[in-house]
């Protein structure tokens, strides 16, 4: 399939404006990302030239086993249930045309303006600018610019006003339109869209990068719907496949009119089941080699730590990607707590970023998305009474009812991460071969419920708590919210969860949910190091100790606790870890060494 381009020599700027903001890049590249310099490379990302059409065309040079055991699960299901539009799903068949196509410009100078032309029957399109070197670099790359028809500005300054995130990071960066709530963007504006590179002001990367557009459409340019392809990708022990699959397909089926396609499986070393701001990219890296494209990546990991401990999800960029896999933003990250509920908002709110949505309101004053029909909280510490609260992009996950806006369902729809049909009861594209080594297995049907159900109960353990400590000890914690400079333990503390002995309660109550006792232990911990007394540390850390040994207790409660224990006082950390060698749960013995250093 060909293409009409223009050339990028043809490309002017059609608005004035355009400038470089110098200086402010660099320290938007440590506000505005989760990645972090330094680290080192593993599985870079291998480039492949040429215009390339997926999702049921098999590209250039597709194929290849990934970098780990896999196992490959597949189900025809029943007819999507979920919200949006779309009907029933086909099985598979070419579609009359490709439902995703690939424009590669290759290398293109910053500041220099591409043209690109989006015919009717666009939903929308990604932009990804890429530094291709191997082993993948952590200069900054990006999206400094997008004007649409018109003059319409759709990103300036490597972002959209009024959201704190931008469209650049170490060594990929992206953004999409549309992204935003505007007349130009929903529904998507046909025409010349014209696209500017940059390094975010830093001055390190060397002045050009290859500019991919991926541009959805449809017969009609309306969403038809379907299928999700997934690589779910476990860290040592951090959960069961079992329990993966059937929490990824509570989560994604029904998801936005969308369906379940495969889901493979693929094992990581345990040294990938703790990670930190600086390991997420190189994590991300392990995805190089999975099947299928588009497929969204999911890692499973046992804990977050640094700058994202108590995190329970993580997108290292909005929108992140799901065409290309082995970047540094080739999926989403998770700790999940073997708890459906919760878990079910922890994987759709982080899909909804990777889809290009902002939170709905940010812990920051002021700042939110830049949706027209979403609404947003004057003071996210208000927590349930913010008219936002049950939407599953408020940064906390909300009450869990899953609420989404058209417009926030437009943007997903318009989004990479899935095989999509191009005609009202048409089929999904095929997807592209797994590993022809893996054998396949038939799942059972994938669940038909859309909700995630109820929030978790308030019993017994909340009655001692003030009510917004309650919230965040049940609630998720995005790792975007972390990136930009919130703290779970000082939100804690401003609700009035500073306590030790209410905090030390929850913990060891076996009727609180997992995630709760948790977070609490590990709060607890760095309550007793604030009370600068030996006695109540002494009993804090004695409690958290025993808690932690007692293999009755389940393994996120028992991993709180360690938090706990590393933050009360390190020298009873290294004797835990002396105590758990051998413990009959491996995480629980390599996240007690680990806290032990």
């Amino acid at each position: 399939m060909t293409e009409s381009l223009a050339p990028a020599s043809m490309a002017p700027d059609p608005s004035p404006g355009q400038g470089t903001p110098g200086g402010r890049g660099a320290a938007r590249a440590r506000r505005g990302g989760l990645l972090a310099a330094g680290a080192l490379a593993a599985l870079a990302a291998g480039a492949c030239g040429g215009k390339v059409v997926v999702d049921g065309f098999a590209p250039e040079g597709a194929g290849g086993a990934g970098a780990a055991s896999s196992a490959t699960s597949s189900s025809a299901g029943s007819s999507a249930s979920g919200s949006g539009t779309g009907g029933d799903v086909g099985e598979g068949g070419a579609p009359p045309i490709a439902p995703l196509v690939e424009e590669d410009f290759g290398e293109v100078s910053f500041g220099v303006p591409v043209g690109v032309e989006l015919p009717p029957g666009t939903l929308g399109f990604t932009a990804i600018a890429e530094l291709p070197t191997s082993p993948s670099t952590f200069d900054v790359i990006g999206i400094e610019r997008i004007v649409g028809p018109g003059g319409r500005l759709h990103a300036a300054e490597y972002s959209i006003p009024g959201t704190m995130a931008f469209f650049y990071n170490h060594g990929i960066g992206t953004a999409a339109v549309p992204q935003t709530g505007t007349d130009a963007a929903v529904p998507f504006v046909p025409g010349m869209y014209w696209i500017t590179l940059g390094d975010g002001g830093t001055g390190v990367a060397p002045g050009s990068a290859r500019l991919k557009v991926w541009r959805r459409q449809t017969l009609d340019g309306r969403f038809h719907g379907g299928r999700i392809d997934i690589n779910a990708f476990i860290a040592g022990d951090a959960i069961s496949e079992a329990y993966l699959e059937s929490a990824l397909r509570t989560a994604y089926h029904g998801f936005v009119g969308l369906r379940i396609g495969q889901i493979t499986f693929h094992h990581l070393g345990p040294e990938w089941e703790y990670v930190d701001e600086g390991a997420v990219p190189i994590l991300l890296e392990q995805t190089a080699g999975a099947p299928g494209r588009p497929a969204l990546n999911v890692v499973a990991v046992s804990e977050f730590g640094g700058d994202i401990a108590l995190a329970s999800g993580v997108t290292p960029s909005v929108p992140a990607v799901a065409v290309q896999h082995g970047t540094h933003l080739s999926g989403i990250v998770v700790s999940l707590f073997g708890e459906p509920t919760a878990d079910t908002v922890i994987l759709r709110h982080e899909l909804g970023h990777l889809a290009g949505l902002f939170h709905t309101t940010e812990f920051e004053p002021d700042f939110g998305d830049p949706l027209d029909d979403t609404l947003r909280c004057d003071d996210v510490s208000l927590l349930e009474s913010c008219p936002d609260y049950d939407n599953i992009m408020f940064p906390t996950g909300g009450d869990f009812s899953g609420t989404m806006t058209l417009q926030q369902a437009t943007v997903v729809q318009a989004s990479t991460f899935y095989r999509g049909i191009v005609e009202e009861g048409g089929g999904a594209a095929d997807p592209l071969p797994a590993d022809p080594g893996t054998p396949a297995r038939r799942a059972p049907p994938p669940p038909g419920a859309d909700a995630p159900g109820p929030a978790p109960g308030r019993g017994a353990w909340a009655a001692t708590l003030p009510p917004r400590v309650a919230t965040l000890l049940a609630g998720h914690f995005c790792g975007q919210s972390a990136a930009t400079g919130t703290d779970f333990f000082a939100l804690l503390g401003a609700a009035g969860g500073a306590e030790l002995d209410p905090l030390l309660a929850v913990g060891r109550d076996p009727a609180a949910p997992v995630q709760v006792r948790a977070r609490a232990l590990a709060a607890a911990g760095r309550a007793a190091a604030a009370a600068h007394a030996a006695a109540p540390v002494a009993r804090a850390v004695a409690e958290l100790q025993a808690l932690a040994a007692d293999p009755r207790q389940p393994r996120r409660a028992r991993l709180g606790a360690i938090q706990g224990i590393a933050s009360a006082s390190p020298a009873a950390a290294r004797a835990l870890a002396a105590r758990l060698t051998a413990d009959p749960d491996g995480v629980v013995e390599r996240m007690a060494a680990r806290a032990a250093r």
